[in-house]
């Protein structure tokens, strides 16, 4: 009797174990499912790249059928050398302090079933050069230790985010540029070998999502285009093997047009002339051709592809006909995307909520002491350029 006893607790013990092994399973399985739905429905959000991430900045965004936002989490302040990694010079593992603060971040936006895409401005071996006195790091297309480094950081930091539930992408590096190898002078896609650049870029990119995949087999990852994301380089991109990679561009085009150092008043949209272009909705169509193309030849589909970023400064004339424009494109095709910016706290030239308007003087003052101010009272829902905005996230 005392025998029987003995073998009925093991096998309880057993069975215990099992429901356990079992359960894990099937919340892997759960959390697969949910990350791999999410984006099989059309997204559209916003880009954050704040210094500080505020509450009602989220709540914010939730009002306006914001699904999910693109956080890059390199200006975040750190005492070290570069937020996250320590020091992009040599990576020895996750800041602790760093990760801790991205995680009450995360938490929030999951306690308000914020959506979020993770997104590194800077690697091991490839510092984003505004943390760096503006000069552009290329260190991590060139060492092979250094993309190493860039591998297992990836790899540490999945880890310890693969069971948010809201964390739907971890974009590796924003704005990958490795034809500056080549031609530091002029980032012109056809004046490099492009045959050699999307080896460069496949590699690093291939390296990276199988160091991912060893620890997180769920969340996308998603693969920004070379040339700083442009739509063009499509044209000789190189799809990986993995099936839960999505594959992202920015479009900024005319630059001229968009950027406000560039443009001072020059320019208007449509028909503003660049280079002998004239810009509209069919040329904003054409230049944007290469990623439609992309698809048919390697059969992806329209859910796997987002525009990751597109904006342009809140004082052009006729950008709310060049949003309208853009939009209608993004729409034409399906795919998913994320203006820039919603309510940068470091620049005020792509909030659109603030219209085109000059802001006050106590604005300056307080920036100029370091004080902090509450653009809240400056913003409106109604300009002409967030109205496009806002419209097209609850159509």
């Amino acid at each position: 009797m005392h025998k029987i006893v003995i073998i009925v607790k093991k096998y309880k013990i057993l069975l215990v174990i099992f429901c356990l092994v079992i359960n894990a399973n099937w919340y892997g399985y759960f959390q697969v499912d949910n990350k791999i739905k999410f984006w099989e429905t059309r997204r559209k959000g916003a880009n954050i790249f704040n210094v500080h991430i505020k509450e009602n900045d989220v709540l914010a965004a939730k009002k306006y059928n914001i699904k999910f936002i693109r956080l890059a989490v390199d200006k975040f302040p750190t005492k070290q050398r570069d937020f996250l990694i320590g020091n992009a010079d040599n990576y020895s593992g996750l800041e602790k302090n760093d990760l801790k603060f991205l995680k009450n971040i995360l938490d929030f936006c999951d306690k308000e079933n914020m959506s979020v895409i993770v997104t590194m401005l800077s690697l091991p071996g490839s510092r984003w050069s505004q943390n760096n006195e503006g000069v552009d790091d290329l260190r991590l297309y060139k060492d092979a230790e250094l993309k190493k480094q860039a591998a297992l950081f990836w790899k540490d930091l999945a880890r310890e985010l693969r069971n948010y539930k809201n964390v739907v992408g971890y974009n590796i590096l924003n704005e990958p540029h490795p034809e500056r190898i080549f031609n530091t002078q002029d980032t012109h896609i056809d004046k490099v070998n492009q045959e050699q650049v999307q080896n460069i870029l496949f590699e690093f990119y291939n390296l990276i999502v199988k160091s991912i995949r060893d620890v997180d087999k769920n969340t996308p990852i998603i693969l920004d285009s070379s040339a700083y994301g442009d739509p063009n380089t499509f044209k000789y991109l190189k799809p990986l093997s993995d099936s839960n990679v999505i594959y992202s561009f920015h479009m900024y085009e005319p630059y001229e047009y968009t950027n406000y150092k560039l443009n001072k008043n020059k320019y208007s949209y449509p028909n503003c002339v660049v280079e002998g272009v004239s810009w509209n909705r069919q040329s904003l169509e054409e230049y944007m051709i290469e990623v439609h193309k992309f698809q048919t030849k390697y059969k992806i589909h329209n859910n796997k592809i987002l525009v990751g970023e597109f904006g342009c400064f809140r004082k052009q004339k006729g950008i709310e006909k060049y949003f309208r424009d853009l939009i209608s494109i993004f729409d034409k095709y399906e795919w998913h995307f994320a203006f820039y910016a919603f309510r940068e706290d470091s620049w005020d030239g792509m909030d659109y909520e603030l219209g085109s308007k000059d802001l006050q003087w106590s604005y300056w003052q307080a920036k100029e002491s370091e004080k902090p101010y509450d653009l809240d009272i400056d913003r409106k829902s109604t300009y002409p350029q967030f109205e496009v905005l806002k419209e097209s996230l609850i159509s």
